[in-house]
């Protein structure tokens, strides 16, 4: 039995990624510049959790897309990444419609909002867990803490 397990443990390992996944961005790399000129979204997993781990069994908040563009969800990331969407999202300011996915083992959700960046904001997406199967997302000001985003759908 230890010389099954022991191989297929170290395969495991091997398969499963260490680094965090790249940050989305939709600037231009070859133009320089600093964060003041953008917006930066980040969800509360990101920003409340900076040690959490594959296996902790708490839920996660992750961007999947941004104006239908998908920037998350992607299939097989997981063998390079712990995440296999990106936590936090440098924009162009402007109108975006995001696409969060609220994350436990075994359920999910989905939510669309949407809202205005503005040049140096900092934006951080915040779930909330109501009731039996009722969880409020939203996106708030970090400075302020002002509610800056409304439900698409």
């Amino acid at each position: 039995m230890r010389k099954i397990f022991t191989p297929v443990f170290i395969a495991l390992l091997g398969l499963h990624g260490c680094a965090e996944m790249p940050d989305y961005s939709n600037v231009d790399p070859l133009v320089p510049g600093d964060d003041a000129r953008y917006t930066i979204i980040e969800t509360d997993t990101y920003a409340g959790r900076a040690q959490r781990h594959y296996a902790d069994l708490q839920p996660d908040l992750n961007i999947i897309k941004i104006n239908d563009k998908k920037v998350g969800n992607i299939p097989f990331s997981t063998y390079y990444y712990k995440n296999d969407s990106p936590q936090r999202a440098i924009l162009k300011p402007g109108t975006y419609t995001v696409q969060l996915e609220y994350r436990l083992p075994q359920h999910f959700m989905f939510a669309d909002l949407e809202f205005e960046g503005k040049p140096g904001q900092k934006i951080i997406a915040r779930t909330q867990y109501v009731g039996l199967n009722r969880l409020e997302v939203w996106m708030e000001d970090a400075a302020t803490g002002e509610i800056v985003s409304k439900r698409v759908r």
